[in-house]
């Protein structure tokens, strides 16, 4: 009995064995569904986080997470561009040195209430903004509370309905005047002397100039409006000097009264990519300006120059100049550097802006240099940019 026992042992533990075998088997069975699972879920994890980070990062408002604090954990790249690198860890406070953000957060904190608001950041440059401030949900047992800061930089359209309201006044103010001296010019003529013609002349000089003002206002604000349509013109190469020689025919008693001479260097052959009439119109607004605020016995000089890839007109002038802090406003609309003398030259305060949107419609550029009482040189760069000619087929 006693020489049984081992193989009793063996067996006990042989059944034992393979018992547990069948349950670890049973075990695996039911595990490696739960795997698989485990698997599928961290991938559509972390596809979900890809996925997130790429919105994230196409974002062009900046979207950041703060604590109560105002501390930053987290900020996409919109927001670096906007606020700088080296968010993390700092708070809004300091990062924007704008104090009403800072009490629309708190505000979002005691509330637990979205916040909205437009609102002027100083730092890292003064900027407009429109911010939202959500709450976030949060786990039980996080350690404090997470907000959503959502940042819309809207700088740009408010300079635009600046630009826009600051036009439909310079319109009314620039009409309101000729209206004014016609209504008065009028009513004087009306209770004038019936048998006095030289007075009756002079009022109906002052109408038909004031008149002609009006004309001249109403055509360049439809010729401004065309080209701020941006339309792409159907350009073609147009010898410089086929659209110069009439212009210049044109100005030239202007520039005679004004003893100003006129002096071009242009190659014959010189040719531009561009619409002929929208060149004219540049051309016309460069050399009547040259003229016009040049000095008794000075100069205009138009030259052209080309590059690899482009075409260069540039209009000198010996005047007055403009001074340099007016150098960047000059092509705005109704822009004026000396208000009194351009009105009493006649001009409508929109030939500038005129050249600047008609070379920009054709990719071209525009640029301006000028020192007081030496003068000023205005350049036009059109891109070489003309179609081909087709071929016709001609039948064999």
């Amino acid at each position: 009995m006693i020489a049984l026992l081992p193989w009793l042992l063996v067996l006990v533990l042989g059944v034992a064995v393979m018992v547990l075998a069948i349950k670890l088997r049973r075990t695996e069975e039911q595990v490696a569904p739960l795997e698989q699972r485990y698997e599928q879920t961290s991938a559509e994890l972390q596809h979900y986080r890809s996925l997130l980070q790429h919105v994230m990062e196409s974002l062009q408002d900046a979207v950041m997470l703060v604590t109560a604090e105002g501390v930053i954990t987290s900020a996409n790249p919109a927001a670096i561009r906007l606020l700088g690198e080296g968010l993390l860890g700092r708070t809004l406070l300091q990062r924007t040195l704008c104090y009403d953000l800072n009490l629309l957060l708190t505000r979002c904190v005691q509330t637990q209430r979205p916040q909205h608001a437009e609102l002027q950041i100083s730092h890292p440059q003064t900027r407009t903004v429109f911010v939202r401030i959500l709450p976030l949900p949060t786990a039980p047992d996080a350690a404090e509370s997470t907000y959503l800061v959502v940042l819309t930089d809207i700088s740009e359209l408010r300079r635009l309905e600046q630009i826009r309201s600051d036009f439909v006044a310079n319109v009314s103010h620039e009409l309101r005047t000729p209206l004014a001296s016609i209504r008065a010019n009028a009513e004087a003529l009306l209770e004038s002397p019936p048998d006095d013609p030289a007075i009756q002349q002079r009022f109906l000089n002052t109408i038909v100039h004031q008149t002609e003002r009006l004309t001249r206002m109403t055509e360049d604000l439809l010729v401004l409006a065309k080209a701020e349509a941006r339309p792409v013109p159907q350009v073609q190469k147009v010898k410089l000097h086929s659209v110069l020689r009439p212009l210049l025919d044109q100005v030239r008693p202007q520039a005679e009264e004004a003893k100003v001479s006129l002096n071009v260097d242009v190659p014959a052959d010189f040719t531009i990519c561009a619409q002929r009439d929208h060149l004219e119109q540049i051309l016309w607004n460069l050399i009547d300006n040259a003229i016009k605020y040049n000095r008794p016995g000075g100069q205009v000089f138009v030259r052209a120059v080309k590059h690899p890839d482009s075409s260069e007109i540039i209009i000198e002038d010996t005047g007055i100049g403009i001074p340099h802090e007016h150098l960047e406003r000059v092509f705005e609309r109704f822009y004026r550097v000396d208000k009194a003398r351009s009105r009493a030259r006649g001009g409508t305060g929109l030939g500038l802006s005129i050249v600047k949107h008609l070379v920009e419609a054709h990719g071209g550029r525009v640029w301006v240099e000028s020192e007081m009482n030496v003068g000023s040189r205005f350049g036009v760069v059109f891109p070489d940019t003309c179609p081909q000619p087709k071929e016709s087929n001609s039948a064999s």
